[in-house]
């Protein structure tokens, strides 16, 4: 998964040999289940997914209940603990088809739209070969439009968190290259990430995660939230602008890409802040249209850390995500 953190790996000691046999049984299953998955389907990866969270249910129990109580802490009494649940179960179901996006059969092309006011600006800084950050989210199809920008950015990165089993690692980057044109560059590799900028590269990073490092906080979906300053923290030391994504699904069995004006860095503490507030001004209209689709899993607000206070109102989802059971139900 795409990350957003740029860190400091802790120095491990050498893995023993049955942490190193380990390792190959892992790597061996994941291979037979890449093996399965590759060439499947949207629709038929839909209805495994909707099958497996079924089946998985205590499994998942206490994901489900993380992104319920998400979502009562957002929303509060607006929604009922129904809705609550019923966003809950498709956040979850949304997460692992978008964990998969890059691996299963690759949508047809003419079925991705892009568009959004910064668009232009973006393709046309990367032709000068002028550095661009990607600020992406955990929302809808994130795989999908990075299929998207790496077919039209040809020297485009992406900070991702890599798995603790470097069999594993190198199968899920090589799986994900497949269909996603870019370099992955670890979260723990500061100094290929800042050099990936000064070559003019485009860098993707994803702007929502938690992070208990910082202590950054803005107003996201109007409460005290944590935010990491990876990503403003790069555009601020590099001079590059930040340009705001999101991909969601749309009903019609379209799948859309948004780009948003670039977010210019300034200089100090006072305007990181500011461009982190801006970053997450942009990106609440489309978790509000596209509930279904967010990331409620993560534990955004956590006990003790000083997030999680009311800054200020905010209206319920949008009714397309709550109607009729919302987007997985309504598709095939």
């Amino acid at each position: 998964m795409p990350t957003g953190r740029p860190g400091r790996r802790r120095r491990r000691s050498p893995p023993s040999r049955l942490l190193r046999l380990r390792w190959r049984g892992e790597a061996l299953a994941l291979r037979l289940l890449l093996a399965l998955l590759r060439g499947r389907s949207h629709t038929t990866m839909r209805r495994g997914i909707r099958l497996a969270c079924r089946l998985a249910a205590p499994a998942l129990a206490q994901r489900l209940s993380t992104a319920g109580a998400n979502l009562e802490r957002v929303y509060g009494d607006q929604l009922s603990p129904a809705q609550r649940r019923q966003l809950a179960g498709e956040s979850l179901q949304s997460f692992f088809l978008s964990c998969l996006e890059s691996i299963i059969q690759p949508v047809d092309p003419q079925r991705i739209t892009a568009e959004g006011e910064g668009l232009a600006a973006l393709m046309a800084m990367h032709r000068r070969g002028e550095a661009v950050i990607v600020g992406s989210l955990h929302l809808g199809c994130w795989d999908l439009g990075l299929r998207w920008l790496s077919e039209r950015l040809p020297h485009l990165a992406v900070i991702y968190r890599p798995a603790h089993n470097p069999h594993a690692d190198a199968l899920l980057n090589a799986a994900r290259s497949a269909n996603s044109h870019c370099r992955w560059i670890s979260q723990f590799d500061a100094r290929g990430i800042l050099q990936s900028l000064r070559d003019g590269c485009g860098l993707v990073v994803m702007t929502d995660l938690y992070s208990h490092r910082t202590a950054l906080m803005v107003d996201f979906l109007g409460l005290r939230t944590r935010f990491a300053t990876g990503p403003v923290a790069l555009s601020q030391k590099t001079g590059a602008p930040l340009f705001p994504v999101a991909h969601v699904r749309g009903d019609d069995g379209r799948f859309r890409l948004i780009c948003g004006a670039p977010l210019q860095p300034g200089h100090g503490p006072e305007a990181l802040a500011a461009q982190a507030a801006a970053l997450a001004r942009w990106h609440e209209p489309w978790i509000q249209a596209y509930a279904e689709q967010y990331y409620w899993i993560n534990r955004r607000w956590r006990p003790g850390d000083g997030s999680g206070e009311r800054l200020r109102p905010i209206a319920p989802p949008a009714p397309r995500a709550l109607a009729a059971g919302g987007e997985w139900r309504r598709r095939p």
